[in-house]
């Protein structure tokens, strides 16, 4: 067959290989003028390079090991220790935190874990557990926690997870991603197994790999408008052109796929879970320095912190050393509209360590808020999605199918945009 793909990000990429394999005729298109959508290397130029989109693998990510390890070899292992929090106006190394937040942290994860034990997947199964999808995960954290310091640490925590702020993540829909962690074998977090690896070279030389494995072309600069499905086949139409396949993939984020005309219209259903389904609003700010001072410190440059950085950790992918911050939430759209937030979040850093701007060189913001062909860095389920809307994202219409993080088991992640790819090519078969 004949077939189309919108998105040549991880899920677009993947199943393009995937379809290939099966000895299908693939073409993809991509909106932007780079492929990788929401995961991309960033060169700066003289030794300087960071992910500004998806970054980390955790341990139990297996279809992500398998593809780094056949494009680009062994994986690069994440420096996570020494790590600070910064709370209150006191420094604490994570690994010696306040007694009662790491009690709190160990009776939320047992909680967590006695319920998850509960659910199967994907999470729109478990309608006899309603209760928790109507609550958010915010309800839940102060149910476990009884400190202070143990609510910050895991807000701090489960908000960079999320990419949000947690009143706004259903806590069914979270507990179904928790599902995948309840055999790790650390408490707090399981922090040995997240975020424990990164792709050597960076995920835009793991992307081209892929890509130029293709024999299909790749099409930059596609901007899907309208997609129009009849009884013999789909036709895909962009600014300037169109062209008709037996079958397309689609992989764009749920905003953008709201935004394509579709002819005859979506079922109510899938317009709604498109319209329901959450969006993280995460950015990140990097800052290049001269010299890597935080580890002059002595610790890795992990950082949690209640300013307003949130998170920080050394984004260095090159010679050069960079410093990453993570914002979230409703943080995170306050600093999308500041004049200048890389001198602002400058001014933050040196707060907490004075030496920092004698070493600045440059810095960049990637708003993945108001990114075009994103609107958002990932998809979370909102209070609500998980029975409501989940099961109706990444099912079949007729010969359009869905792929994407958003679609999977893996909610939010780059396993989950494989995992989506796998589910995809399995629909369509030979």
């Amino acid at each position: 067959m004949k077939i189309g793909v919108v998105g040549a990000g991880v899920s677009g990429l993947r199943v393009a290989q995937l379809l290939e394999e099966q000895g299908h005729e693939v073409s993809v298109f991509e909106a932007r003028d780079r492929i990788g959508g929401r995961v991309y290397t960033t060169d700066l130029g003289k030794g300087a390079e960071y992910e500004a989109g998806g970054e980390w693998l955790d341990a139990d990510h297996h279809r992500c090991r398998a593809l780094v390890e056949q494009y680009c070899g062994e994986l690069e292992s994440a420096d996570q220790e020494p790590a600070l929090a910064f709370y209150n106006g006191e420094m604490r190394d994570t690994a010696d935190l306040w007694p009662e937040a790491a009690e709190d942290e160990e009776r939320f994860e047992l909680s967590a874990r006695a319920l998850a034990r509960q659910l199967e997947l994907p999470v729109w199964k478990n309608v006899e557990f309603a209760k928790y999808d109507s609550l958010n995960l915010d309800s839940f954290l102060r149910q476990n926690c009884q400190s202070e310091q143990g609510q910050w640490w895991l807000r701090a925590n489960l908000r960079s997870d999320e990419g949000d702020d947690i009143e706004r993540i259903g806590l069914l829909g979270w507990l179904g991603g928790y599902v995948h962690y309840i055999n790790r074998e650390n408490l707090n977090r399981g922090e040995s197994e997240m975020s424990a690896f990164r792709v050597p070279g960076g995920f835009s030389g793991l992307l081209a790999k892929m890509r130029d494995s293709l024999r299909g072309q790749v099409f930059l600069g596609c901007p899907l408008q309208k997609v129009v499905q009849d009884a013999d086949g789909v036709e895909l139409q962009f600014a300037d052109s169109a062209e008709r396949f037996d079958r397309v993939v689609l992989t764009l984020p749920p905003p953008c796929a709201e935004r394509v005309v579709f002819e005859p219209a979506l079922p109510v259903a899938r317009r709604c879970a498109l319209e329901a389904c959450g969006m993280s609003r995460a950015i990140k700010i990097v800052w290049r320095f001269s010299q890597a001072w935080w580890r002059d410190r002595g610790f890795c440059g992990r950082l949690h912190c209640d300013g307003p950085l949130h998170q920080l950790w050394e984004g260095t992918r090159g010679t050069e050393p960079i410093l990453t911050a993570y914002i979230c939430g409703d943080r995170a759209v306050e600093w999308t509209r500041l004049g200048d937030p890389v001198s602002a979040g400058l001014y933050e850093i040196a707060q907490m360590f004075p030496e920092a701007p004698a070493f600045f060189v440059h810095g960049e913001i990637h708003d993945w808020i108001n990114d075009p062909y994103s609107l958002g860095a990932f998809s979370h389920h909102a209070p609500g999605f998980a029975l409501d809307h989940a099961g109706n994202i990444g099912t079949a219409e007729g010969r359009i199918h869905f792929a994407g993080e958003h679609t999977a088991t893996w909610v939010g992640f780059i396993e989950g945009a494989l995992e989506s790819a796998e589910r995809v090519a399995a629909e369509i078969g030979h």
